[in-house]
């Protein structure tokens, strides 16, 4: 009975989410992306997606067509975030010397789809433990953004270093010693499975 209840609440919120999407889809008309209410609108159905919940989210994915994902994701591409961690942040506390050099590093490349980004991706050695580093970086904002540590840019087979920090400024990912394991850092919208960005890694 618990989980009739738990999976007629997902539904409710699945619906709600897809009928208000239904409606912005329906307002649309040719040249509108430029529009406030169509920003406004986007920002919505973005505000709407974010609050639920990851298995709210995961169900409602199902439901929704390229059109209803690309206004989440203009929604999200409004939303700038910015962060500013230094080099120094990676090196312990009440250190007095730290050891610092660059074993690889890669710039962005764009995915081809709505994303834009700029920037290069850096792994650190700073006294034995790796860091993955990116600077002058800048991209647009996505639905739940994570950054993965991949071969080629496989996903299925990566390591998820967690939600990207922020889509501006330079921001610090801790590897340990898993550098040499992978060879492309890929910037993804989880729920969506869709990549904003790759950065293949060279001595």
């Amino acid at each position: 009975m618990f989980e009739n209840t738990h999976h007629d609440r997902l539904s409710v919120y699945v619906l709600v989410l897809l009928l208000a999407l239904l409606g912005i889809t329906l307002s649309l008309h040719s040249n509108a992306e430029d529009s406030d209410e169509f920003k406004q609108r986007s920002m919505e159905a973005f505000k709407q997606f974010n609050a639920m919940t990851e298995d709210q989210r995961n169900l409602a994915v199902k439901n929704m067509s390229n059109t209803d994902m690309n206004m989440v994701m203009m929604g999200a591409a409004q939303i700038n975030n910015e962060v500013n961690e230094t080099i120094q942040a990676m090196v312990p506390p009440n250190t007095d010397m730290a050891s610092i050099y660059e074993i690889r590093s890669g710039n962005f490349t764009n995915s081809g789809n709505m994303s834009k980004v700029s920037g290069i991706s850096r792994i650190l050695s700073v006294n034995n433990n790796e860091f993955l580093r990116f600077e002058h970086f800048n991209i647009t904002n996505g639905p739940e953004l994570h950054v993965y540590f991949t071969n080629n840019g496989d996903l299925v087979n990566s390591k998820d270093l967690g939600l990207l920090k922020g889509n501006i400024g330079p921001q610090n990912y801790f590897l340990g010693n898993i550098a040499n394991q992978y060879d492309t850092v890929v910037i993804a919208s989880k729920p969506f499975k869709m990549v904003y960005a790759k950065a293949t890694l060279a001595p």
